[in-house]
Order: C-alpha cells, then structure tokens, then sequence
C-alpha cells in the first residue's frame, strides 16, 4: 500500500513523496533509516480498480504459476536461453493474465534489466517471495533450482488451500439447496394456494400470511431487491478490499475461537516454510523477517511479525521475541529455539511446517463438523416453517368443503 510523506531531507529542504510499503511503521522506518525527519505520513486515499476489487477475476491461479516455474526450470536445465524459454512458455500457457506478464518481462530483459527486476514489475501475478528467490538464484547461479523450490512451496500452500475449499464445499451446497427450495416453494407451490383461499373465503394463519407477505414484498420490490442486493455485495467487496474492512476480518478471525485456531495454524505453517526455503537459499535472517512482514497477510500477526523483527535487529534473537508476541504456538518457538541452538533451524523448521499443515486440516474438519448439523437444523427449520405455512391451510380448507358438503340439501 502507498503512503504519502512529507519530510525534512539532510540538506533541510522539505520534500513531498510517496512509498509503497506494507506498514506506516515501515514508511517511518525507511525514511528516518534515509535521514529524513518525518513531519507527516498518511496512506494514500484513491478509488480502488475492478482488478482490486475483484482480485479473483484478473489473478493468476496457482497451478498455472506452479507450471510456469516447472517448465521453465526444466528449459533452463536444457540450455534453452531465457528469451526463447519465455517466448515458448507465453505461447503454451493458457491464462491470460500470465501470458500478459511474461510478455512483459521479455519485454523489460531485453531493454536490459535482469529476469528478477523484470518479475518485480509484475507483483500482481508474482508475489514478493517469487521475485527476491529469482534474484537469488541469478546471484548464485542456481535459477533452476530456485524455481524448483518455489514450485514445491506453492504446491503445499496450494494444497492446504484445496483442503479449506473442500472441507466447506457441503456447508456451501446446503445454503444453496435451501435458498432453491424455498424459491421453489414460495414461487410455485403459495400463490395456487393463496388464489384457492380466495375463492372458499378461508382465514389463512398467520405462518401463511407472513409468507405470503414476505412473497407480496419480494414480488412488488423485486428490481430494488435485486439491485440492494448488488450493492452491498460490491460495496461489501470494496469494503474488505479497504484498511479498516481488512483490520475488521482480521480482528474477527483473530477472535471467533475456531477461526483463530485455523488462522494461527495456518500462519505457523507458512511462517515455518517460508523462514526454512529461505534460510536453505542462504538470505540472511534479518532480510527474510523484512520478507515474512511483507507475506503475512493477517493484519493483527503481521505487527508480532514487525515487533520480532525489530527484537531482532536489537540482538534478542528469534525464539524470544516469538515468545514475547504470544501469537506463535509453543512447538514452533521450541523448534525454532532448538534450531537456534544446533545450527539445524531449516530443517527443524521444515518439520514444523508439515505438522501444521496437518494442525489446520484438522481444524478445518472440526469446523466443518460443526457448520455441517447447525446448516441442517437452519434449513430443515425453514423448509418446515414454509412446509406447515402451506399444509395448515390446506387442513383448514379440507374443513370448509365438508362442512359444505354437510349442511347442503339433500338432492331431490
């Protein structure tokens, strides 16, 4: 995100300027780090783009970036130069928007600049980690590898992803199955109802008549339903797109018990990859926690991440400042302070990872376990509620037909 600066530069003229930074913190720190004495910084305010908005649109999937890195490792391996391996690979991807990109960073190697500041250009398809592992690998001469390494990192956070969308794909199909049934019924099944009532004079009850209203109201209000309905989906996407919605579904995930656990879980596992595939690539620590702030995408944990940090760069080490900020679990701080101690830190790390990994799946299956009977009882309770509202009546009129048949005159 982009904060707007004013400060006092070396030579004591004032400047105006703008950094793409996570953090305000991180602005401060750059320009005080530069000499600059900050007298204001503010995030800058703008509209954000349809891409922003609907990131989902217009994002590179996974897989397809997965397979990009494989094919080019394996290009690269043959010695196939750079340029024709990108040239191969932009004709052979079927994503658009990853097709876009290599094209624009052929487009930026051959006016000079190198494969990783070229990938920088692109945050939107490659993310930070991406980029800063390319450099990397074009440092020491084992790109191959690099890509290698980066393709397996984003199969397990790929995997993990997979399992969370699995694991919710029923509770999904159940809220779609009863917003269908009760669309049916009310659209189908209560107006012939209601119009048979008329004709026989019957007073509906009031299950009835409140469907019957809902059903009225839905039928007369329907376009301004339809577009309300519209509006707060796009202003709600554009909301959670903002700071303050992002703090408001952090600060929630970080306080609803089920969804905490899953969510320091799952940063626990990704902190622990991360911090090992960049230690084994040889980036110093303070360099890979700069990193990590940049990756975690939970407001609330990427201050910890920003206050360990800086314990740090003071000389504390990793394993206490982890302790210090509470929203790590035990095991991780044990393993991290062993790895400290014995030199093994990547690879106890890399066994963490994994048994976090299997930490979240099981909490997505618990949660699972617990939307899945509370979805059944809501909609067996509304499919009940429309089913009594049309079976009453039709008690109700079964009565006035043989209390008619009963009191009519006996044929001559």
């Amino acid at each position: 995100m982009a904060f707007r600066y004013v400060a006092i530069a070396p030579d004591g003229e004032q400047i105006r300027g703008a950094l793409d930074v996570p953090s305000e913190s991180l602005a401060e720190r750059a320009l005080w780090d530069a000499n600059y004495r900050v007298i204001s910084i503010r995030q800058e305010r703008k509209m954000p783009s349809i891409e922003q908005v609907f990131p989902s649109l217009y994002s590179v999937k996974k897989r397809a970036l997965i397979t990009f890195s494989r094919q080019l490792a394996t290009l690269l391996e043959s010695g196939v130069p750079v340029m024709r391996s990108l040239e191969l690979l932009e004709e052979q991807t079927p994503s658009k928007p990853l097709a876009a990109a290599i094209r624009g960073i052929s487009k930026s190697i051959r006016e000079g600049s190198t494969f990783a500041s070229a990938i920088d250009q692109f945050p939107a398809v490659f993310p930070t980690l991406y980029s800063r592992m390319v450099e990397l690998g074009e440092r020491t001469g084992h790109i191959e590898e690099m890509l290698r390494q980066l393709a397996t990192y984003m199969e397990r956070e790929e995997a993990v992803a997979k399992r969370v969308k699995g694991a919710l794909a029923y509770p999904a199909f159940m809220c779609v199955l009863a917003v269908v049934v009760v669309a049916i019924l009310v659209t189908t099944a209560l107006p012939a109802l209601v119009d048979l009532f008329k004709e026989f004079d019957g007073n509906l009850p009031i299950t009835t008549r409140i469907l019957i209203g809902v059903t009225q109201v839905s039928k007369v209000y329907r376009m301004q339903i339809l577009a309300g309905s519209a509006a707060i989906g796009i202003g709600g996407a554009w909301l959670f797109s903002q700071p303050l919605g992002k703090r408001v579904l952090d600060r929630f995930l970080m306080t609803v018990p089920i969804f905490k656990a899953i969510t320091i879980n799952a940063n626990a596992a990704r902190f622990s990859r991360t911090l090992a595939i960049l230690l084994r690539a040889g980036l110093p620590l303070t360099e890979i926690m700069d990193m990590l702030v940049r990756t975690t995408e939970n407001g609330i944990l990427r201050k910890h991440v920003e206050d360990v940090r800086r314990q740090l760069m003071d000389g504390e080490g990793l394993s206490g400042p982890m302790t210090k900020a509470g929203c790590y679990p035990p095991l991780l701080i044990q393993m991290v302070a062993v790895g400290e101690e014995t030199g093994t830190l990547d690879a106890n790390l890399e066994i963490t990872a994994e048994f976090y990994t299997k930490e979240v799946d099981e909490k997505v299956d618990a949660l699972t376990a617990m939307m899945t009977p509370a979805l059944t009882i809501v909609m067996g309770a509304l499919v009940g509620f429309i089913a009594l509202s049309l079976i009453m009546p039709m008690y109700q009129l079964i009565g006035h037909v043989n209390d008619a048949g009963a009191g009519a005159a006996p044929p001559k």
